[in-house]
């Protein structure tokens, strides 16, 4: 079974920094992780682009049969997972 790695999200997913973000996130399937826990802690901002990668992460894991779960998500992230239908798609804790 592939161990569960845990990575920390930078405090704005955007425009600027989601290709660092995506390349972080690809780079840990190219080594074959399978399950991933986000933390976004520190995140209070996540644009188009940010969405972006966190759909790319969660069609990787289901097409690898692992998991993907975002914690520690605030509630004015949380609301744009809701209003973009993300809530439904993705998994936290």
């Amino acid at each position: 079974m592939a161990e569960q790695v845990i990575i920390t999200t930078m405090p704005r997913i955007d425009t600027v920094t989601a290709p660092k973000f995506e390349a972080e996130v690809k780079a840990l399937f190219a080594e074959g992780t399978t399950d991933l826990v986000m933390d976004l802690e520190n995140t209070v901002y996540v644009s188009s682009a940010g969405l972006r990668v966190f759909l790319f992460a969660q069609k990787k894991v289901n097409a690898a049969g692992g998991s993907l779960v975002l914690r520690n998500v605030k509630p004015q992230i949380m609301e744009i997972f809701e209003v973009t239908g993300f809530s439904g798609i993705l998994t936290f804790e």
